[in-house]
């Protein structure tokens, strides 16, 4: 049995399976260079490995010296693969000192084809035959090529970069990566360059042998990278196991997934989300303007169109933070909420959008619920507001009543004036004055409970609270005097408009007043004062309404605002419920505190500025 064929032969077939592998894991994962480049060095040290079994069993000194020759060419791409493995792999290395190797070696590979017989040789003179494994051998015997030192030189400033490079390694604290990888690279090219040169400068008895260590190179390295494909399959596994999670637990939540890649456009959806846009079941839909068209509602397609391209702008949060409508092809229409975030790669203006993750939530049934509150909101607001005016029935008809009954003597003193044969028409010009004005003051209170009494949707326009004030208290003056309630009024001037709803503010401002002037009912006459202030508050206007009262019971300071909770004895707890509701609104907030003297101040604030629109 020959054992030298049948040891090169498992060291090429060693080498080769080990190649095959790891081509496939590139292949597979075209970003795993150093799987790449590990597959072309295994490669290169199968060749080598036959090229040596074919000098030990050349016949003649020329096909030693030719096996030589061709050894050098897969030494060449070992040499070249072993620095990109270590640059890819290890990260470390020196650039310029692994080009230099390169560089070196494609000298020293050059000069193997022009000088002598090869690298090491300008010629084998005879053949040597030496007993190995069992059998004879045969080693070349020759005249040294002085050119060899390139190549030794390209060898050792090999062994210079992968000790630097294992020097980074170490003191980065991947310190077995360093002793494993680095340390048996070292190793071994150290152990065949001083055989290989004692080989041909001294003719030592030994066969070239090259590839096992090579060989013991590459099976560290396939060690290393094993190592890194169990740690990325059990990665995988978790990564596989958490998505599952996820997914069960967003399948809890009535929550629909989906990812989108900006490079292809292409976004990969749940089935939930497929088959809640009534989408089919295996489609992976390109997120842009057409999709948003087809599924989109009309009206909310330019907002929903502005969130994605804002989501993808590099200068931007990538937030995508959206609630819209869709139609379904059978005609259903759905309200949706979509929140997504964008990882972006590169920075400053190399930044670029790579891939968007996010959740769908359907939230029609809450926006149904939420329209639903809102118009029995509204409804409730037009019943407080006709029991306000059912309160103020007798109050209105008493501030009615005097300019009614001035223009009704203004009516009789001018018929008087006329049954004059010569009558005064300066007095009767007069009198007609006094009779348009007293006309023009009831059709202010009036066309005051009308916009109150009005029942329509938030309009907001500019107001100045300053003037609304002013109209609550002529609209309550009458019901303040018959209670012995004096109306102070402390208006900054000045004040910034507000933009909101005449009607509902003006109903929030009367009920205020209303609920204080209620408070001051067993207060003594000099304590009977209610205080209307406004002012500036910053980027707000604040607006107070306080009392001499017995303030609010401690129980119920916190719970005043809710519905059917209330201070009064014949009081309905709707008043300050249905206020709030009418401030939160308009944006601004509404609260109440006990005044240390005594008494309760309710304080709102509203957003000053023109900024708003009709809702």
């Amino acid at each position: 049995m020959s054992w030298v064929t049948v040891v090169w032969s498992a060291i090429a077939g060693a080498g080769l399976t080990l190649a095959a592998v790891h081509l496939l894991v590139w292949y597979s994962r075209r970003a795993a260079w150093a799987s790449l480049c590990f597959s072309v060095m295994a490669m290169a040290t199968a060749i080598m490995g036959f090229c040596e079994l074919l000098m030990m069993h050349a016949q003649t000194p020329g096909q030693f010296a030719a096996a030589l020759r061709w050894f050098h060419a897969p030494g060449f791409v070992v040499v070249v693969m072993l620095v990109a493995f270590v640059r890819t792999y290890l990260r470390a290395g020196r650039p310029w000192l692994g080009w230099t190797v390169c560089i070196a070696r494609a000298v020293s590979l050059l000069l193997n084809f022009l000088v002598g017989q090869n690298l090491n040789y300008l010629e084998v003179v005879r053949l040597r035959h030496i007993p190995f494994l069992g059998e004879s051998v045969s080693i070349g015997v020759g005249v040294p090529n002085p050119w060899m030192i390139v190549g030794q030189l390209s060898l050792l400033l090999l062994v210079v970069f992968v000790a630097d490079a294992a020097i980074t390694v170490w003191r980065r604290g991947d310190r077995r990566q360093a002793l494993a990888v680095a340390g048996s690279i070292l190793l071994y090219m150290v152990v065949a360059t001083v055989q290989s040169s004692l080989i041909v400068l001294t003719a030592m008895d030994t066969p070239v042998m090259i590839s096992p260590f090579f060989l013991g190179i590459a099976i560290t390295m396939s060690g290393e990278l094993g190592r890194d494909l169990l740690r990325s399959a059990k990665l995988a596994d978790d990564l596989s196991a958490s998505e599952e999670r996820l997914r069960h637990a967003a399948e809890a939540a009535g929550f629909s997934t989906f990812h989108w890649d900006h490079d292809t456009g292409q976004a990969t959806c749940s089935s939930e989300l497929l088959a809640l846009c009534g989408l089919p079941a295996v489609a992976t839909p390109r997120l842009d303007a057409d999709l948003i068209s087809r599924v989109v509602h009309p009206d909310d397609q330019a907002a929903v169109l502005a969130g994605v391209r804002a989501a993808a702008d590099p200068r931007g949060s990538g937030i995508l933070d959206e609630s819209f409508r869709i139609v379904r092809a059978d005609g259903q229409m759905l309200w949706l909420h979509v929140r997504s975030r964008t990882v972006f790669a590169g920075s400053g203006r190399e930044r670029r959008p790579l891939r968007s993750n996010g959740i769908v939530l359907d939230i029609t049934e809450r926006r149904l619920a939420q329209e639903k509150i809102e118009q029995q909101r509204s409804d409730l607001a037009h019943i407080a507001r006709v029991a306000t005016a059912g309160e103020l029935t007798a109050s209105l008809a008493h501030e009615l009543s005097q300019p009614l009954s001035a223009i009704a003597r203004n009516a009789e003193a001018g018929k008087l004036f006329l049954q004059d044969p010569s009558p005064d028409l300066d007095e009767v010009c007069a009198i007609f004055d006094d009779i348009l004005k007293d006309d023009q003051r009831a059709g202010g209170v009036i066309d005051g409970v009308r916009a109150l009494m009005r029942r329509r949707e938030i309009e907001r326009i500019p107001l100045d609270l300053g003037q609304l004030l002013d109209d609550v208290v002529a609209l309550v003056r009458p019901d303040a005097v018959a209670r012995g309630v004096l109306l102070a009024r402390k208006i900054e001037p000045g004040l910034p408009p507000v933009r909101g709803d005449r009607a509902q503010l003006q109903q929030v401002v009367l009920n205020l007043v209303l609920n204080a002037m209620d408070a001051l009912s067993d207060s003594p006459a000099p304590q009977r004062v209610v205080t209307l202030r406004a002012r500036s508050a910053g980027s707000t206007v604040e607006v107070a309404v306080r009392d001499g009262g017995p303030g609010i019971p401690a129980d119920k300071l916190t719970q005043i605002f809710e519905s059917f909770v209330t201070s009064k004895p014949a009081g309905m707890g709707m008043g300050l419920a249905i206020s709030r509701g009418i401030i939160e609104a308009h944006e601004g907030r509404l609260w109440v505190e006990n005044n240390p003297e005594g008494g309760a101040t309710f304080t709102f604030v509203l957003p000053a500025g023109e900024g708003g629109g009709t809702t």
